[in-house]
């Protein structure tokens, strides 16, 4: 708290900002973990390169550019959620156990508590820009999947892994509901002059004119139907007379295209009328 007040103090020494901005920054820190600085850009009280200048200045360190100073081997040291949090970035290992990290407020002691308690490190720190350090962490932290899945870590990709599993999900169920009735009932095909139902090697045609054509064989048969009815009644006749041909399925699939042509006769004598 002693180094955020000390910012707050320059900042208004410098007539950067107001006693009560300060204070209202106060409050709104006091309710979570962001950083004095941080509210203060957020707020638009202060640039980026304000709080810079004010810290290269209180510190007597120059900024660090990122780019330059980052070594691969601390790319999983902090992870990224404890990274944005803290508003820090891990730059390099360096001799007896000295983790050089980059921050946005070098006078943070409380983050810099919290990274040298997670890795079991001193901390040695470098002055960087707050847009940086966020710009920076993305690119050079990587997102672990205990992370994806963590209520900490409401990223925008954990958001759109949620998405892309609800839309799979619900693709995999359209996939599997068209499987199923497809298994169940066949195909159904529908022109301007017929519709035709076609399963378990049989086919039914309802013509515009009401006529209806079975064509197939039955599964214990030899040869093929290829017979037209004048009606649903016809047919079911047809089939009741030769259901030693037929196997269980197919008389089952034909009563029910039995049910479906009178239910499409109907449609086609009221779009008559």
């Amino acid at each position: 708290m002693a180094g955020k007040a000390r910012l707050g103090e320059i900042l208004v020494e410098k007539g950067l900002v107001t006693q009560e901005i300060i204070n209202e920054a106060l409050r709104i820190k006091a309710g979570g973990d962001r950083r004095l600085g941080h509210i203060l850009i957020g707020m638009k009280a202060i640039t980026d390169d304000q709080l810079k200048d004010i810290l290269s200045d209180q510190s007597g360190e120059s900024v660090c550019e990122i780019e330059a100073n980052f070594s691969p081997e601390v790319r999983k040291t902090l992870p990224r959620y404890l990274c944005r949090k803290l508003c820090v970035l891990p730059l390099s290992f360096q001799d007896n156990n000295v983790l050089e990290v980059a921050m946005a407020d070098p006078t943070d002691y409380g983050a810099i508590l919290d990274v040298e308690h997670f890795t079991g490190k001193v901390v040695k720190t470098r002055l960087a820009r707050y847009s940086d350090i966020e710009q920076e962490i993305p690119k050079r932290i990587p997102l672990t999947l205990q992370e994806m899945f963590s209520p900490r870590a409401n990223t925008m990709l954990t958001k759109g892994i949620a998405a892309v599993a609800l839309v799979l999900a619900v693709g995999l169920g359209m996939y599997t509901f068209d499987y199923i009735q497809k298994a169940r009932y066949g195909t159904v095909s529908t022109s301007a002059n017929f519709v035709l139902y076609q399963h378990h090697d049989l086919t039914v045609a309802l013509e515009k004119g009401g006529k209806i054509t079975l064509q197939g064989h039955g599964a214990y048969a030899d040869g093929l139907y290829k017979i037209s009815f004048p009606n649903t009644e016809a047919l079911l006749k047809f089939i009741q007379g030769h259901e030693k041909d037929l196997s269980i399925q197919q008389k089952e699939w034909l009563q029910w295209a039995v049910a479906e042509i009178k239910d499409n006769a109907g449609k086609q004598l009221i779009a008559q009328n």
